[in-house]
């Protein structure tokens, strides 16, 4: 997203840039006190995100992906998959790192949960955003799978589908699958995915 996309807000007595489309929402009463929540949509996807400052030891350990990838292996649920764990620098130069956790439903399609934390001296920025499908569900990974088909990516079996990012042999939970790969957000800017990958970018971009 370019500057033009973006809004300031205060989160923990510094300026944050985050995008337009996020509007403030009323705060909950169990809301921590330094907690703001915000609110966007697309005709494919419901997200919530919420900003606070968390303690600087609080914050996963910059620099070592890996370490936060084994994390969340052990954490997953078995109706959960790891997308994406990713780190680096912002373009203002402060260590970020990110991760993406998908959830399924049988009933109400996937969540993508985004958990990012930036290093903003003595503490951290914490952004964690939930985007939802919103109306029909499954309709990138339908298309996706008949392409991948297509083009041999899979067996007829499907074999070839799914796997996880940064481990082949887990195959715990609901492993990550060739929709959910990067390359296919362009094709699907309004799918949940596409939204938290969308969101931070432009966190690292602006920030």
């Amino acid at each position: 997203m370019s500057d033009m996309d973006m809004q300031q807000v205060t989160v923990g007595g510094i300026d944050v840039a985050i995008p337009h489309a996020f509007s403030r929402l009323n705060r909950m009463p169990d809301d921590p006190p330094d907690m703001t929540a915000y609110g966007a949509e697309t005709p494919q996807a419901t997200c919530v995100m919420f900003l606070q400052p968390i303690p600087a030891d609080h914050a996963m350990p910059f620099g070592n992906e890996q370490a936060v990838a084994d994390g969340i292996h052990r954490s997953l649920g078995d109706d959960q998959g790891l997308i994406e764990v990713a780190g680096g620098a912002t373009d203002a130069g402060r260590n970020v790192i990110w991760s993406i956790v998908k959830t399924v439903s049988q009933t109400e399609g996937a969540q993508y949960a985004l958990t990012l934390h930036l290093d903003c001296g003595g503490f951290a920025l914490q952004a964690q955003a939930f985007a939802s499908e919103a109306g029909a569900t499954g309709i990138r990974e339908a298309q996706v799978y008949e392409f991948a088909r297509q083009h041999g990516w899979i067996d007829d079996q499907g074999r070839g589908w799914s796997r996880d990012p940064y481990d082949a042999e887990y195959r715990r939970g609901i492993l990550m699958n060739l929709s959910e790969d990067s390359q296919f957000d362009d094709a699907f800017p309004d799918h949940p995915l596409s939204v938290v990958r969308s969101l931070a970018s432009a966190i690292v971009g602006c920030n």
